[in-house]
């Protein structure tokens, strides 16, 4: 009965040691953007130049993620459903606004930065 209970026990404590942080209801990894609750999280996510930054639509209705201002190339996303997602590659060091063209405008509402290092 003892060797028992160690097992579970130790099996108890690697499944915890092994989830992962992507698993549902944890928040966004490092060049993730979720949209949630009608808001880019985190609202400023800072890259290094090259990283794909991938936004990932955690509501049940459309969001976009359209370019405003900054450095590199223009983006729009068009409608992402929910559990859709959307990315761009960021290759040039600066600050890149965006927003949704749904729940916001490019300085309130659902807006975002990317700062690029």
């Amino acid at each position: 009965m003892r060797f028992t209970r160690g097992i579970v026990v130790a099996a108890l404590g690697l499944m915890a040691a092994c989830s992962s942080s992507t698993s549902p209801g944890s928040g966004p990894g490092p060049s993730q953007v979720f949209m949630q609750g009608s808001a880019f999280n985190p609202t400023t996510r800072t890259v290094t130049a090259g990283t794909t930054v991938t936004w990932v639509n955690k509501d049940a209705v459309a969001h976009t993620v359209t370019y405003s201002s900054g450095v590199g190339s223009s983006f729009s996303s068009g409608n992402i459903n929910g559990g859709g997602t959307f990315t761009v590659t960021f290759n040039t060091a600066g600050t890149v606004q965006y927003y949704c063209t749904i729940h916001g405008t490019p300085t309130a509402g659902m807006h975002g930065t990317i700062v690029v290092q």
